[in-house]
């Protein structure tokens, strides 16, 4: 559990670092189109209002070894793959993963991180329930 909710914890952070990284950076730069920037900035409120505090309300309680620790994996784990699994769709439509090198290894990063913790979180949590 301490490994899970490690991840849980370092993904959350990763997912808010990310926002401020994006508002600060991604979103002023004038290479990135009008339809990447509308794309992305659906993304805050579901990240940041929902994945992010239930990884985080799921470390707790894993940390804690309580009940909802294992119900916030499910759902925690759930939104990842929601997102991450949109994220692709529109990457794979819409030349994501054809831009500069960087650009693409952090789209490629943060897709596989949500495709397979996601599955796991939820995983686990299922065995465990």
């Amino acid at each position: 559990m301490l490994i899970l909710a490690i991840f849980q914890i370092l993904i959350g952070i990763g997912f808010i670092g990310f926002w401020i990284y994006f508002f600060l950076v991604e979103n002023k730069n004038p290479k990135n189109t009008e339809v990447y920037l509308a794309f992305e900035r659906s993304f805050p409120i579901p990240d940041l209002c929902w994945a992010t505090p239930c990884l985080l309300i799921a470390a707790v309680g894993l940390l804690l070894e309580q009940r909802f620790g294992i119900f916030f994996s499910i759902t925690g784990g759930s939104a990842m793959l929601f997102l991450g699994l949109l994220d692709i769709s529109f990457n794979a439509k819409n030349g994501g993963y054809t831009g500069e090198i960087a650009d693409t290894i952090m789209n490629l990063a943060i897709n596989l991180i949500c495709v397979i913790f996601g599955p796991i979180f939820m995983i686990y949590g299922y065995l465990n329930f």
